[in-house]
């Protein structure tokens, strides 16, 4: 009966791991769009199951390393272009409609994560430089200086806080289901084994 138990942990706990590392990695830049210019209001590490595209566009998001080469080419657009309908107030029908195209929004880009990246550099359609973000806290590769308190278990300790333990309880909290499947396996073995030994 023991080994019965151990070999169902066994096959749910590899059935969890698989679908850990089933996850894409991104970087999430949260973008404010303003009059033809562009700031990055914030950047975060976004796990998904699903592969993720931005809104297509003329903008260029480049991912690189420190070396300055380029790891990722990522393009993109600013989504402020809204459709508009008009209603009659007397028939209550719509009888006019549009396009606008908005001076302000918000919105999000993703871009595939590097262990070994740097910086993000944001193009417009001609190339030029908009603005860069250093994304250098969630690489495993950084620069370290040469103080004796920059040890190897130190930067192994940054690594595992910023990208391994990322958005844990949230994809933890995404597969409850296999823990309460182990759970209710447990108690129905549990009990099978308390009914045969009043048998």
């Amino acid at each position: 009966m023991k080994k019965i138990i151990i070999c169902l942990i066994m096959v749910l706990t590899i059935s969890f791991v698989a679908a850990q590392t089933s996850y894409n990695i991104y970087y999430k830049l949260n973008l404010d769009y303003d009059t033809g210019k562009i700031n990055i209001s914030s950047t975060e590490i976004e796990f998904s199951q699903e592969k993720i595209e931005n809104y297509f566009g003329v903008y260029t998001a480049g991912l690189m390393n420190y070396n300055n080469e380029i790891l990722n080419l990522s393009l993109f657009g600013v989504p402020n272009i809204v459709l508009w309908d008009g209603i009659n107030l007397e028939t209550g029908e719509i009888d006019k409609g549009g396009i606008k195209e908005l001076n302000k929004t918000s919105f999000e880009i993703f871009i595939p994560y590097y262990e070994n990246a740097k910086e993000i550099i944001i193009y417009d359609e001609n190339l030029s430089e908009v603005i860069r973000k250093d994304v250098s806290e969630y690489s495993k590769q950084r620069e370290y200086s040469t103080d004796e308190n920059d040890t190897k278990k130190e930067r192994d300790k940054f690594v595992k806080d910023k990208i391994s333990d990322e958005n844990l309880s949230e994809k933890i909290a995404k597969y409850w289901w296999i823990f309460l499947i182990i759970l209710i396996l447990l108690i129905i073995t549990l009990i099978y084994s308390l009914q045969k030994k009043k048998k």
